[in-house]
């Protein structure tokens, strides 16, 4: 992880040797989640992801409009059932390779996909029973800290500045350290379908 840490902090410090070419902004989003497991999938869990982003923008004539995206967030996913809750808090590094279509100067369309790691900083696993509620810390004991996997998203760019999108992302890793007391399962991935925000400086 922390590989992939520095090398995205190098492409952003020399995509801003020429500043024409890079953008940074901050990025907000309504994460709407759910864990796979070999047993069947949770319900919807409703968290956020909140961060900053940058963008490369090639402006050789033959990669014109393709650019490279990297962000880091922090993002609140899970799963729910009928009286447990699992909250999973992410420190996320997404990066993108995308492609970007001018309709005309104020509206631009773009879509990208990439891979995206992961490393668990929150975690609780909640139950709920007769009006009491326990709390368990899961990373490092029943769920692995780092997740990988992958990321697509689509969107629509106005003036330059503001940026609206839809996203989904799925583990390609199995989450799951080890059983709960009492539920079998042995894999599971996550699943995030999100809708979120931008602004651009």
């Amino acid at each position: 992880m922390k590989r992939f840490l520095v090398t995205a902090i190098l492409l952003v410090a020399a995509a801003g040797l020429h500043a024409q070419e890079f953008r940074a902004g901050v990025v907000g989003d309504l994460n709407m989640s759910w864990i796979h497991r070999s047993v069947g999938t949770s319900d919807c869990y409703l968290g956020f992801g909140a961060g900053v982003k940058g963008e490369y923008h090639f402006t050789d004539s033959t990669a014109d409009d393709f650019y490279l995206e990297a962000r880091l967030l922090y993002s609140l996913k899970g799963g729910s059932w009928a009286s447990i809750h699992d909250n999973l808090g992410y420190l996320e590094l997404p990066l993108f390779a995308g492609y970007r279509y001018h309709i005309n100067s104020d509206l631009t369309l773009f879509g990208a996909l990439g891979p995206y790691f992961g490393v668990g900083v929150l975690g609780k696993h909640v139950t709920k029973d007769d009006g009491s509620k326990s709390k368990t810390d899961i990373f490092g004991k029943y769920y692995k800290r780092f997740d990988f996997g992958l990321n697509y998203t689509v969107g629509v760019e106005i003036t330059s500045r503001w940026q609206v999108f839809l996203a989904f992302e799925h583990s390609l890793i199995n989450t799951t350290k080890s059983k709960f007391e009492g539920l079998d399962y042995t894999k599971s991935h996550l699943l995030n379908f999100y809708i979120g925000g931008a602004y651009l400086f």
